[in-house]
């Protein structure tokens, strides 16, 4: 007859007396946690986690969903179900709404993960237009009405996608030559988008051949809960 052999449960340790060996168990933790509630560092479900899912700071958590292109958040504060930001997200390429365009020109912006920018195109070699001042959708920009024009009116910028400040860039001709430049506004500026042309715009011609400078800045906005 063999030597009879014992069992010994130490924590989740299960071990076989007289050199047996011994086998680890899942955690009662990671087997009884609720629904929603963290058991390890790295949740996985379905939609946003905020307001949903309770974890401790440092819990990351996937959404299988990739809800509004936002993959993989993190815990950054609190011990609620609050405090969550996105890690890696990318809403792709959305289409905006905008005023005083010409033909088929088309602005259109992306957040990748904390990341916005904007791009400009629609017509031939990739050249944006507006229409002649006075022209159908032309859209007058106060402050200057012969030479200033919205691209995006009042509050225009979505939410999840506005700057924290205002900023200021370079419009070109196809040649290099400015034409003026283009202002976003922060805040304090209800988030809108215009042209502001060194000279007037012409109200007998549209313009066809507009290079936009860059525009690409950091938000700190929550991730969008809907998309243009």
């Amino acid at each position: 007859m063999g030597i009879p052999q014992t069992l010994a449960l130490s924590g989740n340790t299960l071990t076989l007396s007289d050199g047996g060996g011994s086998v680890t168990l899942p955690s009662q933790a990671a087997t009884n946690a609720p629904t929603g509630q963290a058991n390890e560092y790295e949740i996985h479900g379905t939609g946003m986690p905020n307001g949903k899912v309770t974890a401790p700071v440092g819990t990351t958590y996937v959404d299988t969903a990739a809800t509004n292109g936002a993959l993989k958040w993190i815990k950054r504060t609190g011990t609620d179900n609050q405090g969550w930001e996105v890690l890696t997200g990318d809403t792709g390429w959305r289409t905006l709404t905008i005023a005083s365009k010409l033909g088929a020109s088309y602005l259109k912006v992306r957040r990748k993960n904390d990341t916005v920018m904007y791009q400009f195109g629609g017509l031939s070699w990739g050249w944006f237009g507006i229409v002649r001042r006075g022209g159908p959708g032309y859209s007058v920009q106060p402050s200057d009405r012969e030479r200033n024009v919205f691209i995006l009116g009042l509050r225009g910028i979505p939410e999840g996608f506005r700057s924290e400040f205002s900023l200021i860039g370079g419009i070109y001709n196809d040649k290099g030559i400015p034409y003026g430049t283009w202002y976003l506004g922060g805040p304090g500026d209800a988030h809108m988008l215009r042209f502001q042309f060194t000279d007037p715009v012409p109200t007998d011609r549209d313009i066809g051949d507009i290079r936009v400078s860059s525009i690409m800045y950091l938000t700190n906005e929550p991730w969008p809960t809907r998309l243009p």
